[in-house]
């Protein structure tokens, strides 16, 4: 704007007013180019901002976000919770597995309903963990799926006695860990989640400790100590 009045005014002014006019013109057109460097600024740092971030990067915020969430709940809680899901995401892959390498129609009967019972029970301690504020694990650890993969390379017989053997493991395992939380745990939700699992664990130990007892009949009458479940 001062650059058109001062082109139109040049030939009428005199010296003085030309020079003023000329400053004036320097002055804003500088104050222009440092505003607009300013804002040019600010656009691209908001621009890297909202760069998306990589997947390493996101999942190691996720997983600090994760334990920071975490550090303000009972130890014991946090330990209840992780191993409860880890027991149930074991006993979903091995009966996956069971059912593709069992040979004993009742032991695949009974893969079938770990899937289906676990997989509900999963989802019932996620809903106790969230209002608590925990986060169950999604998927099993290295132990456990080394576990699963060496159970995964039998089949036959020696699966059928492997993988009921292990059954019967997990589920004592599992109701010890319950029915302590029914006396200890301080935590409403995941107190109500341990008194409701616990009878339906206990129904499942004695159940695979029956198809045991079948198994053994069946395929080593003499040999009882194979699969035994000792732990």
């Amino acid at each position: 704007m001062w650059f058109t009045i001062y082109k139109e005014q040049e030939n009428y002014a005199s010296p003085g007013m030309v020079f003023f006019l000329n400053t004036l013109n320097k002055t804003l057109s500088m104050k222009q180019h440092t505003f607009l460097a300013f804002s040019a600024t600010i656009l691209m740092a908001c621009g890297q901002s909202n760069q998306p971030k990589s997947q390493e990067e996101a999942s190691q915020d996720s997983t600090a976000a994760m334990a920071s969430s975490m550090d303000y709940i009972d130890n014991s809680s946090v330990n209840f919770v992780t191993s409860v899901a880890n027991a149930n995401l074991k006993e979903i892959e091995l009966g996956k597995v069971a059912l593709q390498h069992a040979d004993y129609l009742r032991i695949r009967n009974y893969a079938q309903k770990m899937i289906d019972t676990h997989t509900k029970a999963n989802r019932e301690l996620q809903q106790a963990g969230y209002s608590t504020g925990i986060t169950l694990p999604t998927a099993l650890d290295r132990s456990d799926m080394d576990d699963v993969k060496k159970l995964a390379e039998k089949d036959g017989k020696a699966f059928d006695r492997a993988y009921i053997k292990a059954m019967v493991q997990l589920h004592q395992r599992n109701m010890e860990r319950l029915d302590a939380a029914v006396s200890d745990m301080k935590d409403t939700a995941l107190l109500r989640y341990a008194k409701n699992t616990l009878p339906v664990v206990e129904a499942h130990l004695k159940e695979a400790r029956g198809i045991q007892e079948d198994v053994r009949k069946m395929y080593d009458p003499l040999q009882g100590d194979d699969i035994s479940d000792s732990h």
